[in-house]
């Protein structure tokens, strides 16, 4: 019952969960980021996010290597350059916003994909091939992809955050946050958030479901899954909520242009990517062709908001970024609805 209550109306219990936490910090004023918040992220996001994904399919990726090769290219340089290239026309000016166009540009993917490729009647074997096969390259790619963001398009402070990171006595400052010692950011220290919001969190859901696959017949293991899917979206609304009342986001009141600025662009990139990906369908054609257009169209919003949310604790600043992915639930979920009728005529 909660969870076809969540999926029904996720669009409108995301743009409630944002309102009420903006509310909540105009009366009280918001409250200091925690790392606790990037844990929670992992914990009730992420995980619940990954356990649903049919990791017994990755042995297929073989039959569809060109057609998976070819997603990643449209993934890690087209949409990648889109986002440059409409941050350059429409953020200039607002780097942080662009950090989270480009942050939301380079991780695709996620369930969404599934879900929404499984109402299609996409390729399902090629629909979960690509997930992954995206997911290892976001692994390695943004790392580099970021730090070329931060670092050459100037888009965070050039000095190091003034914060004590968590992991600098465990480590005796050898892992020390994000910035090495001249406030540059380094890929390695990029990296770190990512084995916390993604490679810990995927390998908690294969022993799950490795877990639930000996102690469950198959038709429960699929309510199972399912009831995962619900709690990452419950997980989902509660982080929207805690993140919208961070303080740093008092700017949005003081700045309300900023909703416009960021609401523009990422149109824009959306309406893009809809098109090229339409354009693969049209190319591919038939259940191939729906499976690689969910794959290159839909972002990881949940991946994208778990790692925005790991760099505010380096920098509060990053909130705005954050902004930037929050608002894109509002158009992905909605167009989803459009590109699944269009699929099914």
């Amino acid at each position: 019952m909660v969870k076809q209550f969540v999926q029904k109306y996720l669009f409108w219990l995301i743009l409630s969960a944002m309102l009420l936490g903006l509310l909540l910090l105009k009366i009280t004023g918001g409250y200091n980021f925690t790392p606790a918040l990037c844990a929670l992220a992992a914990l009730i996001m992420i995980y619940p996010s990954l356990v649903p994904l049919d990791f017994a399919k990755i042995k297929e990726i073989g039959h569809f290597k060109k057609l998976i090769f070819f997603s990643i290219i449209i993934n890690f340089l087209v949409a990648p350059l889109l986002a440059v290239l409409i941050g350059w026309l429409f953020l200039a000016h607002e780097p942080m916003l662009w950090l989270g166009l480009i942050l939301l540009s380079i991780l695709p993917g996620g369930g969404m994909v599934t879900t929404w490729a499984y109402k299609s009647k996409a390729n399902m074997p090629l629909t979960v091939g690509i997930v992954f096969a995206n997911l290892l390259a976001a692994v390695a790619l943004v790392p580099f992809y970021l730090t070329i963001a931060i670092n050459k398009l100037t888009i965070i402070p050039s000095q190091p955050s003034t914060q004590s990171c968590v992991l600098d006595p465990v480590t005796k400052g050898a892992v020390n946050c994000l910035f090495d010692g001249s406030g540059r950011v380094s890929p390695l220290k990029i990296a770190l958030p990512i084995l916390i919001i993604i490679i810990i969190p995927l390998l908690l859901a294969y022993l799950t479901q490795e877990y639930l696959k000996k102690k469950s017949d198959n038709n429960t293991l699929i309510l199972i899954k399912q009831k995962f899917a619900a709690f990452s979206n419950l997980g989902l609304i509660f982080m929207l909520f805690a993140l919208m009342g961070i303080k740093q986001n008092k700017i949005i009141f003081e700045r309300p242009d900023l909703l416009i600025k960021a609401l523009i662009p990422l149109v824009i990139f959306y309406v893009a990517s809809l098109i090229i990906s339409l354009m693969l369908y049209k190319y591919t054609e038939g259940a191939d062709g729906r499976a690689i257009a969910w794959g290159t169209y839909l972002r990881y919003i949940t991946l994208a908001l778990g790692l925005a949310t790991s760099l505010i604790y380096q920098n509060s600043d990053y909130s705005l970024a954050v902004i930037v992915v929050i608002l894109a639930y509002l158009i992905q979920i909605p167009s989803s609805f459009w590109l699944a009728k269009k699929f099914n005529n």
